[in-house]
């Protein structure tokens, strides 16, 4: 049993905080914009280290043909009971991304790769593997937790300057949720990878700008005033300065 599988309860409680709902929404948003832009009809997407499907499922009700791949048989378990049968269709298959080479699933015009870099012990060779999966004039999409939104957090959110400190030169982070060391990547260490990788254009979202930087989390709960924090993280997910101090750096990179 994988270090994830073991704390699934945790992992669903972020999912359905106003944090985690947040995250998920506005990543629908930014892969609907890449989608789009990637032009008509169902696209084959990969979504690697995609766990239960949360970024995988507005894909499918888009109509999108998804292959989900994780380790997590219980994660992908949990992937295939919520599929409720969109005009999309989903696949799953438990393997790694050191696997990915012997699945002969081909090409894809979207390969995405969220929360996953940050366990990996090599950002240039992961992203070199995920790009072997693109298709020509396809895109990748990465996501990581951005260092300065730590450190802001632990300055702002908890007064906890100390901390702050230390996390301006930390090597890792502590996952809350998995329980679980993290590397600290920083967003230019991804744009390096991409371009060794012959991805050249490359749009910045962040996720999560504002959000965990306001300390009263039962606020956040209030229909009200989460429906305007959500208005407020989409308008904000592209929006420079506020992608550089967001909580996730999102890069979408078009294979030339």
């Amino acid at each position: 049993m994988s270090t994830f599988d073991t704390h699934l309860d945790s992992w669903a409680a972020w999912q359905s905080s106003p944090w985690g709902r947040i995250r998920y929404r506005v990543v629908a948003e930014t892969l609907e914009r890449t989608c789009r832009a990637l032009g008509d009809g169902p696209l084959r997407v990969l979504d690697v280290g995609g766990g239960d499907g949360g970024d995988a499922r507005p894909l499918v009700a888009a109509g999108h043909d998804v292959t989900v791949v994780d380790p997590s048989a219980a994660l992908l378990a949990q992937a295939v009971a919520a599929d409720d049968g969109s005009s999309g269709s989903l696949r799953v298959v438990e393997a790694t991304l050191d696997d990915l080479p012997t699945l002969g699933l081909g090409r894809f015009d979207l390969v995405v790769c969220h929360n996953l870099l940050q366990y990996l012990p090599d950002t240039t060779a992961a992203v070199g593997l995920l790009a072997d999966a693109v298709r020509p004039s396809g895109t990748l999409s990465l996501l990581s937790p951005n260092p300065p939104a730590e450190v802001l957090a632990a300055a702002i959110r908890r007064g906890d300057l100390a901390a702050a400190t230390d996390l301006l030169t930390a090597p890792v982070i502590r996952s809350e949720t998995f329980g679980h060391d993290m590397r600290r990547i920083d967003v230019n260490e991804a744009v390096a990878a991409l371009a060794t990788a012959s991805f050249t254009d490359v749009t910045r979202y962040g996720i999560r700008c504002v959000t965990d930087f306001l300390a009263d989390d039962e606020r956040k709960g209030e229909p009200a005033f989460y429906a305007q924090l959500e208005a407020l993280e989409l308008a904000l997910c592209d929006r420079e300065p506020y992608v550089r101090t967001a909580r996730f750096w999102q890069l979408v990179a078009r294979r030339p």
